[in-house]
């Protein structure tokens, strides 16, 4: 949905006499704003993302312009103008392999050409994306927050290229500190800029949102399991160039057959990322079609009948446990985390198979179940699920 380099690059280059000299590999840098840059000093304002153009008429010679491209590199640029002249008689091979190696594009423009030309169509570009941006941006989240209500969302999504025919997927990842808590501002922006980068480089279309420090991204005409695919790899990413140093919880929703029902989509992943939350499986995306019986369950949610459904089957072991100041729930939970296994029980709480053989019966007793029975450890797995979603 951002603008790139790519594309302002194209939109300009039959116009004015501006070519990319190195750094073409870093040409789907997303682009926010320009901004003219003739030393470190000016540097050390940019923000990331914007384009830095120079005529180098505060540089004295070659070393000082490598310098200013690398402090542009990080400060996270999005490229560099240079414009060849007076001042920069032509741009040393040194800057040119710095572009070259970093993926950090270097334009060259001649004297001839008035920069403020560039400068000017670029910053057009960018406010017409913005523009863009901002309104579907309202349109999708109305779309998840209103799906009822299509007036909300659809003539803007359609206005914006986007089709009745498409299918749509809406994808969700909650992101955290090293030490659990929400990150930081400036982490967030660093991750989402990332975040956009790199997947508008596997889909042009894809939109990418940051909303309460969660990254939202709805993704068209793609399958849950590739969308899977591509959240390991950008998270993979995340962590092998230290992004964010932090985890996630996060899921991939229900494919939408039709641009009405993006809020159904939506709807599933928020219903997976809490399960993650409760489960405490970090770091892993799950998809809505690997939710099985959750999803019969989460259809109930707030409905009287998956309390009384707990209640009559595990209701009894969990007064027992509070009366008592047992722990036989728990119990439970890891026999049948280990797949009602004595011996494995036993090496995993150091405990004697006579005490997990006690234990068990005096929950059969109290239950008034037989946990040897296919159709009982099925209700007491449909009870551990309800009391996942609900407890």
């Amino acid at each position: 949905m951002s603008v790139t380099l790519r594309e302002l690059y194209e939109n300009i280059k039959e116009k004015e006499e501006i070519r990319i000299a190195a750094g073409a590999s870093g040409l789907d840098h997303i682009v926010r704003w320009v901004h003219m840059v003739e030393g470190v000093g000016i540097s050390s304002f940019l923000e990331g993302d914007e384009i830095a153009f120079t005529t180098g008429i505060a540089l004295s010679d070659a070393a000082e312009l490598l310098e200013l491209a690398e402090y542009n590199y990080r400060q996270q640029a999005a490229g560099m103008v240079i414009n060849v002249g007076p001042y920069i008689k032509e741009i040393p091979q040194e800057v040119l392999d710095f572009g070259d190696n970093n993926d950090f594009p270097i334009f060259r423009v001649p004297w001839r050409v008035h920069m403020a030309n560039i400068m000017r169509e670029f910053t057009n570009q960018i406010h017409l994306d913005e523009q863009k941006k901002m309104e579907v941006e309202v349109a999708v989240k109305n779309a998840f927050y209103f799906p009822d209500n299509q007036e909300m969302y659809l003539p803007a999504l359609l206005r914006h290229g986007y089709k009745k025919e498409w299918s749509y997927c809406v994808a969700e990842i909650e992101i955290l500190s090293g030490d659990g808590l929400a990150i930081g501002e400036e982490e967030k922006k660093k991750l989402l800029r990332f975040a956009r980068e790199t997947m508008h480089r596997w889909q042009k279309a894809a939109l990418i949102m940051e909303n309460g420090g969660d990254i939202q991204i709805l993704c068209v005409n793609v399958t849950e399991q590739q969308m899977q695919e591509k959240l390991n790899a950008f998270w993979q990413e995340v962590e092998k160039y230290r992004i964010c140093e932090g985890s996630f919880y996060g899921g991939v929703g229900s494919v939408a057959e039709h641009i009405g029902d993006i809020g159904k989509s939506f709807a599933a992943v928020e219903q997976i990322k809490r399960l993650q939350k409760k489960r405490h499986r970090k770091n892993q995306i799950m998809t809505y079609g690997e939710m099985g019986l959750y999803k019969l369950l989460f259809s109930l949610e707030g409905q009287d009948v998956l309390a009384e459904y707990y209640e009559e089957i595990l209701g009894a072991l969990a007064k027992y446990d509070y009366a008592n100041e047992t722990d036989y729930g728990y119990f439970l939970k890891k026999y049948f985390g280990l797949g009602c296994s004595v011996q494995e029980l036993a090496a995993e709480l150091h405990m004697h198979r006579n005490s997990v053989t006690y234990k068990i019966h005096k929950i059969e007793e109290i239950l008034g179940l037989s946990l040897n029975s296919q159709e009982n450890r099925t209700k007491i797995i449909i009870a551990f699920m309800i009391e996942e979603i609900c407890g």
